[in-house]
């Protein structure tokens, strides 16, 4: 059943197909993505990741015997439409948690509404500055500390030579980008790296040579580019096509489709470009008898026979949180096997409160403890699976991968 309006497009779809397996009460789950805007890159493969996901677990007999229904809402990108989706998710659809915003700009608009109206919020965004702004109590994080991305990021680029000395870095000028540049600072002196230069981009151009030989002209070792959108990408196009014979070193947001067909002979180009990436962009490449590669590889398959493309990191997002959703509701099941029949209120609170017990839960692309005074949870260096380009492909650094974390930043 699809609903449109002006503003937003609604999709709702029933596994009637699986009913059969799933005969209780359903769970019913908001989906909010960046479907389309300067975002949508990640949006869109991580929605699709969502309803696939959903159709594999409603066939394997739902949650506990409880089919899962979803709603799906376009935040634009935007997160003025962003706040609008949610209330409408909330208090017209009476979804039972919301899940999605890959951007930190729309996860801090929804996650207040979330808060104000006590209900479980999962977002995408690896931004650490969600917690710091919000000091959520109904909102968590089933991704990577961005931090623990750029640190690992910068001890590959330590990794690759040791005698690496300077690095220059390329930000978007978005919430992402500025939080993972202050990452950069504090974390390059502990891997012995200087900053000799870094530049803002803005998300909506196409021409980044100012930058660009600004950057160029410190002649750096190595380059870093923190980016979210289609803009990183041309960047590292046009360093290259200027010149710019160096590694570069991004982050796991360049395995999505739209990135790769356009920049993938771009990144090929020796000396490489490289990706502190996650288990699931290289989830074929990982040991065949390995727990990450049993978790990711039925919805990996899945995936990739029904879009005939690669699997990756954006994609799992979705994914993990659906996979610690169905956790929590399976251990609040096992105390009230009526809890779906509860009124909203309580289904929710029983909800929030067993996803903030998760514990020790591995999803294939990390291991997850949370605990009220950390909504993300990640286990530092859990996901970690570096990757670069070659003739077009991914490959699996594993040379890069035994890198030791650094001790999080202060608060």
């Amino acid at each position: 059943m699809i609903r449109c309006s002006i503003n937003t497009c609604l999709v709702l779809v029933l596994a009637t197909a699986t009913l059969a397996q799933t005969t209780g009460k359903p769970l019913k789950v908001g989906f909010l993505y960046e479907l389309t805007g300067i975002f949508s890159t990640m949006g869109g493969d991580t929605q699709k990741t969502a309803e696939i996901a959903v159709e594999l677990m409603n066939k394997t007999g739902g949650i506990k015997g409880h089919p899962i229904e979803y709603v799906t809402y376009d935040s634009q990108s935007n997160a003025t439409q962003a706040t609008l989706a949610a209330k409408k998710l909330i208090e017209v659809e009476k979804v039972h948690i919301l899940l999605g915003s890959n951007t930190n700009g729309t996860a801090l608009a929804v996650g207040p509404v979330c808060e104000t109206n006590g209900v479980p919020f999962i977002t995408a965004s690896v931004a650490d500055v969600f917690e710091k702004t919000l000091n959520p109590q109904w909102s968590f994080r089933v991704t990577w500390k961005g931090w623990d991305m750029i640190d690992l990021g910068l001890g590959m680029a330590k990794k690759l030579n040791p005698q690496n000395r300077n690095i220059v870095v390329l930000y978007m000028g978005a919430p992402f980008g500025k939080d993972m540049y202050k990452n950069a600072v504090h974390f390059a002196p502990l891997r012995s790296l200087q900053i000799l230069a870094a530049e803002q981009y803005d998300t909506t151009k196409t021409d980044f040579g100012p930058q660009i030989i600004k950057l160029m002209s410190t002649n750096p070792d190595v380059v870093m580019v923190y980016c979210s959108d289609m803009a990183g990408p041309l960047a590292m196009k046009q360093m290259r096509e200027m010149g710019m014979n160096k590694p570069i070193i991004s982050n796991g947001a360049l395995n999505v489709k739209a990135v790769r067909e356009a920049f993938k002979n771009t990144f090929s180009i020796p000396p490489y470009v490289y990706s502190s990436g996650s288990t699931p962009d290289v989830w074929w490449q990982l040991p065949k008898d390995s727990q990450e590669y049993k978790i990711i590889s039925p919805i990996a398959l899945m995936y990739e026979k029904k879009y005939g493309e690669k699997y990756g990191g954006i994609h799992q997002l979705s994914y993990n949180a659906l996979l610690v959703v169905k956790d929590s509701l399976e251990r609040a099941l096992n105390e009230d096997a009526n809890l779906l029949s509860r009124d909203l209120k309580t289904f929710r609170t029983a909800l929030r409160d067993k996803i903030e017990t998760t514990k020790n839960f591995n999803t294939g692309a990390g291991i997850f403890t949370m605990t009220p005074k950390d909504h993300c949870g990640v286990h530092i260096g859990s996901p970690f699976a570096p990757f670069y380009w070659k003739d077009g492909e991914i490959v699996y650094a594993t040379e890069l991968k035994n890198i030791t974390p650094s001790p999080p930043p202060p608060d």
